[in-house]
């Protein structure tokens, strides 16, 4: 599947096979913070495999948006083929540029919450190694004291995190 490729100001000017993407080309991504009735924040562990960021902790649900697909429609997909969460209606948050040493991405940044005895997490294996539940008191400290158990742009996440609360 083809993946847009935008300019600065979020235009798609092309589209190009994944593998065929460089560092320089700007991405279209989403975020999704998935919270529970305790206001605490479901974090994913890529799995080993991933070619970006292997085992590093990340937001609930990230996926690049795909060929025929827009932001709305790709945080939708995402949710259900990541953790398994389905007929999901996520609230937009903000959409953010970020630059880090891999990559350059628009992100549309979503929130969603569950009642976590309801909704059981049913994650996709080739895409995440695990999830945790986390206060926010908890995972600020955790990330100050080690970020480099963080995907880079995760300092940008933090940030939409405590809008969302």
């Amino acid at each position: 599947m083809k993946i847009p490729i935008v300019n600065k100001s979020d235009e798609i000017v092309r589209y190009k096979e994944r593998y065929e993407t460089t560092t320089d080309d700007i991405r279209r991504i989403i975020i999704l913070h998935v919270f529970n009735e305790n206001d605490e924040v479901l974090l994913a562990k890529r799995c080993s495999q991933k070619i970006i960021d292997p085992d590093k902790w990340g937001p609930s649900v990230a996926g690049t948006v795909e060929e025929g697909y827009d932001y709305d429609s790709t945080v939708i997909k995402e949710a259900e083929e990541e953790i398994g969460l389905k007929n999901i209606k996520p609230i937009f948050i903000t959409k953010l540029f970020y630059e880090v040493s891999n990559a350059k991405r628009f992100a549309a940044v979503y929130y969603y919450h569950i009642n976590s005895k309801e909704n059981e997490i049913v994650l996709q294996e080739e895409e995440v190694a695990e999830v945790k539940w986390i206060g926010f008191e908890e995972l600020d400290k955790w990330f100050t004291a080690k970020p480099e158990e963080f995907v880079p742009s995760f300092s940008r996440a933090i940030e939409t995190i405590k809008i969302a609360i």
